[in-house]
């Protein structure tokens, strides 16, 4: 494929001294065989799909409860500041290098390979990870909800029979798990375009739903919801006894760290950043809108979404409500989604309405399984890790990197399952932690671009290389980036300063991924040495941008 206009050009070499040359042999072959299919609209709708724009209406019930001083509302507002100069930051970096790969080659070209693997390594145990642990969450939580909200608007106990029997037997929720899975991996086996088509088909049944929700929250006052609840009441108690008392303050430090939760809600704007080879038009163009676009877009949709939850479920009810859910567990998850069905009380759009619980963790499962594949390509492209791990279909998928992230989504889904104790969720909430620390070395990374790799700088296009005075914006933009990043990276790791139970968590929870970093660096050295020994010189591979 040509290469993008003020972009390095494939293969190009960057500051080598002119009597070295780089060597063809560096890469697997002189194309990546990756087709560009991916148009900006596209791309803005999968990193909202990752986002996940209706997931705050499950989150809200947690974050209420791990964080009952927040006010969430003023969370997105200070969490929006960060995550757009992130986006700035990789939206800056995949136009300067449109390649697949994203931080790997990012962090890879302007510091070392070694490096650059070690984030993206993190990056992809976290994906792969999420693609098993979002097909089980659509199994425990999804499916069971969206029974129960049936049932909880007057369609018959028959539902809720069924999500209990789900909800409360480990191998259902294995088996049908299983099934989502498998699902999303043949999914990853058709062409790139299809796959996409599905998640913009996720996107828009989520909008349509996200609409639908937010009307009829906007039309039920918490006085009329308060009725609603007593006539039917959830926990067989009434809605002022689930009130916290006294009732719980709104503070600033609350608030203020009630970000790390909102944070990881945000996560997921960069991941075109991923399957840049796959870009079609203006590498700039389509990841400013899908990058830099992303997080202001679902900044209005999760604000709306709380305030409208605060308005017709009340802050208090709702930190209560989690409260008395976590005392007692059941089938349902007591979040707007399935509290609606007390308004609502027709079965079928009760139903529907939870319905887009079960759409949001698949298009979680699907997306956050197609980016580590293309992660392992780039790996693979480099050298770093075995060269058939490379091939690609006729239609340019990469079949058996699908292949393999699969069994190791399996394995995922099955730990999460069955032994909990090496992956559940506080391994999702910890990876707030491994992963914002990651991004500050991303955002470090931007910062010194301009003065680390001149050559490569000065050949991307003219907003990259944007300057107030003499300082590059990237630079200022990077290291504004890096602090807010490693502050949320550390309060992520402060569980118990932030109100969660500290029993709930465990040392593994907090070091897996600082150790999958070390790995990343050792599995690079360790291919260095065997590749050197076969004069493959992959030592090169930080000189030049890997072939479109």
């Amino acid at each position: 494929m040509p290469a993008a206009m003020g972009t390095e050009t494939p293969g190009a070499v960057l500051e080598l001294p002119k009597e070295v040359t780089v060597r063809q042999d560096v890469y697997v072959r002189r194309a990546s065989g990756l087709v560009r299919t991916v148009s900006a609209r596209t791309a803005l709708f999968a990193n909202l799909v990752g986002m996940g724009i209706i997931v705050n209406f499950f989150w809200i019930t947690e974050a209420s409860a791990f964080y009952p001083n927040a006010n969430l509302i003023t969370t997105v507002g200070i969490g929006v500041l960060i995550n757009v100069a992130v986006g700035y930051v990789y939206w800056m970096l995949a136009s300067a290098m449109p390649r697949s790969g994203g931080d790997y080659i990012f962090v890879g070209r302007i510091f070392h390979p070694s490096l650059g693997l070690g984030v993206n390594l993190v990056f992809s145990v976290i994906f792969v990870t999420w693609a098993g642990l979002f097909a089980y969450f659509t199994a425990f939580y999804a499916i069971p909800t969206m029974l129960a909200a049936y049932t909880l608007a007057g369609g018959g106990g028959g539902a809720l029979s069924m999500a209990t029997t789900l909800f409360t037997s480990t191998n259902d929720v294995f088996v049908v798990a299983v099934l989502i899975l498998l699902a999303v991996v043949l999914i990853s086996f058709l062409p790139t375009k299809w796959i996409f088509r599905v998640s913009v088909g996720v996107f828009v049944l989520c909008a349509v739903i996200f609409v639908v929700m937010m009307g009829i929250l906007l039309a039920t006052p918490q006085a009329t919801f308060a009725s609603d609840f007593n006539a039917h009441p959830v926990y067989g108690t009434s809605y002022s006894s689930l009130l916290p008392v006294p009732a719980v303050p709104i503070t600033t430090t609350g608030t203020f760290y009630g970000v790390v939760y909102t944070m990881l809600s945000f996560i997921g704007y960069a991941n075109s950043s991923y399957y840049g080879g796959e870009i079609r038009g203006s590498p700039t163009r389509t990841q400013g809108l899908a990058i830099f676009g992303a997080p202001l877009i679902f900044a209005a949709l999760i604000g709306g979404l709380y305030a409208a939850s605060y308005y017709s479920f009340g802050r208090q009810f709702l930190i209560g409500v989690s409260d008395s859910y976590f005392t007692t567990p059941g089938a349902a998850w007591p979040g707007p989604l399935y509290l609606a069905a007390e308004i609502v009380r027709v079965p079928i759009l009760a139903a529907f309405l939870s319905f887009g619980l079960v759409l949001t963790f698949f298009g979680f499962s699907l997306i956050y399984f197609i980016l580590p594949t293309r992660n392992l390509f780039a790996w693979s492209f480099d050298r770093v890790f075995p060269s058939f791990l490379t091939r690609v279909s006729r239609n340019g998928v990469p079949w058996v990197a699908v292949s393999v992230l699969g069994v190791a989504a399996g394995l995922a889904l099955w730990i999460q399952t069955y032994y909990p104790t090496y992956l559940d969720y506080a391994t999702l909430s910890y990876s707030n932690f491994g992963f914002w620390f990651a991004i500050g070395i991303v955002c470090l990374a931007a910062a010194v671009f301009p003065f680390l790799k001149k050559s490569l700088f000065n050949q991307a296009p003219k907003i990259v290389r944007a300057r107030i005075g003499p300082v590059p914006v990237l630079t200022i933009v990077g290291v504004a980036a890096l602090g807010a990043s490693w502050f949320v990276s550390y309060a992520a790791s402060t569980a118990s300063y932030l109100g969660i139970t500290s029993a709930m968590y465990s040392l593994w929870d907090l070091l897996l991924l600082p150790i999958v970093f070390l790995v990343g660096i050792v599995v690079y050295w360790a291919s260095y040495a065997i590749q050197k020994a076969r004069g493959v010189p992959i030592d090169l591979i930080a000189k030049e941008l890997p072939p479109d």
